[in-house]
């Protein structure tokens, strides 16, 4: 592991942010390990091995993993802010925009456009996740069962809950394993007591912070496998309507860095400015926490047959619980022959030409601008 200077690592996280979308993120994070030879490619590949076993956004796990490696807990809290800030302010400009301007004649069709190109790529990704994530009876019933509950209003965290727990049941083994590897508790301590302080606050003083820190705490995977949570605190608490949150959903894809950054969109929409930073905090802070603990006893338990079982079983309900965001967005998405079409355009162009989502939005928001000065 090469040494780097806490500057460095917080630039290349800044410019990372700023310039990676999507699943390009991956191969940036990647590209920029290898380069700046902090990690080797086979560290790499185990550290995002580790940070599928647990809650939070992959992309922001791996990158919060590297710089805990190489700058300890302080120069991962600022690696980390330096990482989300791009991302945090253009969302935070894009919901300013439309909170005050959306509603306007000749920029309301654009967002309608948008809405219903999400359905498009979240009908891909539901897809990608059935193929992916229900290859057998077990996870198939799982993935109907979490879709069913979901139809009849049963809150997603339970539903979460209820999965986890079963696959406990189910296949039991040992907590630790034996492992050279000491586990250094400070950072764990130090952590832990700012996620107990948030999550007690939360609870006590702020919904808002209280729901996103409950969502970012329970869900695998990556941005989409927490729409499901995401969309439910927001209908369930009256904080905008689905179109609103479809349109959060676009800007999400859009700008660069992470997917979750729609939280800022949320808080922002509940609570202004400072909603949109404790919402950003609640919903990433979780997954930091994780990580640091993670990455201090992952040598003790990546051989558990239950850590493995768990996350395949969790996936496969979020897999039933993005098939019904993919169907309740549609009733309000798609309500012409013209919102099919670009639903349409985007699943095709995602799953089948492999184009970039920044671009397809940007190419159905320029056919949408000739139509309407048509």
């Amino acid at each position: 592991m090469k040494k780097t200077s806490l500057f460095e690592l917080c630039l290349s996280f800044f410019l990372l942010g700023l310039t990676a979308y999507s699943m390009t993120m991956l191969e940036g994070l990647k590209s920029l390990n290898l380069k700046k030879e902090w990690m080797n490619e086979e560290e790499t590949d185990k550290a995002l091995a580790m940070v599928q076993l647990y809650p939070g956004p992959i992309f922001v796990d791996l990158a919060i993993f590297i710089s805990y490696k190489l700058k300890g807990v302080i120069g991962t809290f600022l690696a980390t802010f330096f990482f989300l800030t791009p991302s945090f302010l253009i969302m935070l400009f894009l919901s300013f925009i439309y909170f005050h301007y959306g509603k306007l004649s000749y920029v309301h069709p654009l967002f309608t456009t948008l809405e219903a190109m999400v359905v498009g790529v979240i009908i891909k990704v539901a897809l990608d996740f059935g193929t992916k994530y229900t290859k057998d009876k077990t996870s198939s019933l799982i993935a109907a069962i979490s879709f069913i509950l979901l139809l009849y209003k049963i809150n997603a965290f339970y539903i979460i809950l209820f999965v986890f727990f079963t696959s406990i049941f189910f296949k039991a083994d040992k907590i630790l394993q034996k492992s050279d590897k000491k586990i250094n508790f400070l950072p764990i301590l130090i952590t832990g007591a700012l996620f107990l302080f948030l999550l007690i606050y939360g609870y006590l003083k702020n919904k808002l912070l209280f729901e996103m820190f409950k969502v970012g705490a329970v869900a695998f995977g990556n941005g989409m496998t927490i729409l499901p949570l995401l969309e439910q605190v927001v209908l369930n608490n009256h904080w905008m309507n689905l179109k609103d949150f479809t349109n959060g959903i676009a800007f999400g894809q859009i700008t660069p860095g992470p997917f979750l950054i729609t939280a800022t969109f949320i808080g922002y929409k509940v609570s202004g400015i400072i909603g949109a930073i404790l919402a950003t905090i609640g919903i990433f802070y979780p997954s930091f926490f994780y990580t640091i603990v993670m990455s201090e006893i992952y040598e003790k338990i990546k051989h558990l047959t239950i850590i493995q079982k768990i996350l395949k079983s969790l996936l496969a309900s979020f897999t039933g619980m993005i098939f019904y965001v993919a169907l309740s967005l549609s009733k309000v998405s798609l309500v012409n022959n013209l919102g099919f079409i670009y639903a349409i355009f985007a699943f095709i162009g995602v799953k089948y030409f492999k184009i970039n989502i920044l671009w397809i939005f940007l190419a159905g928001l320029f056919i949408q601008l000739v139509i309407g000065l048509s």
